[in-house]
């Protein structure tokens, strides 16, 4: 496990968040971050520094501060309801046939 103590801190902007090399395979500096660096701290705009969890496994383990989680969670929370996950899947199922066709 890496610590930012042990790593530079990470800008997300720099080369390691390139675009993905092809609709069929994921970016490069997400994978590499899971694999190599999967709790690197992040430098935002303002300065501040937060961790940047790669691995669901971390994600699940990670503690979260109720202040400061619960305002934003319930803002968001029906967004994210089975109905409304489900709700664009006909779309992005007709999209994805289109693509797959025209490949």
């Amino acid at each position: 496990m890496a610590y930012a103590d042990q790593v530079p801190v990470l800008t997300p902007f720099l080369p390691a968040f390139l675009p993905a090399p092809s609709l069929f395979h994921s970016p490069p500096g997400p994978n590499e971050l899971r694999r190599d660096r999967p709790l690197p701290q992040s430098r935002l705009a303002d300065g501040s520094t937060r961790w940047l969890v790669t691995r669901y496994e971390d994600v699940r383990q990670a503690p979260t501060d109720p202040p400061e989680h619960t305002r934003p969670h319930r803002l968001v929370a029906g967004a994210f309801t089975a109905r409304r996950v489900a709700a664009p899947r006909p779309r992005v199922t007709d999209v994805d046939a289109d693509l797959v066709e025209n490949l």
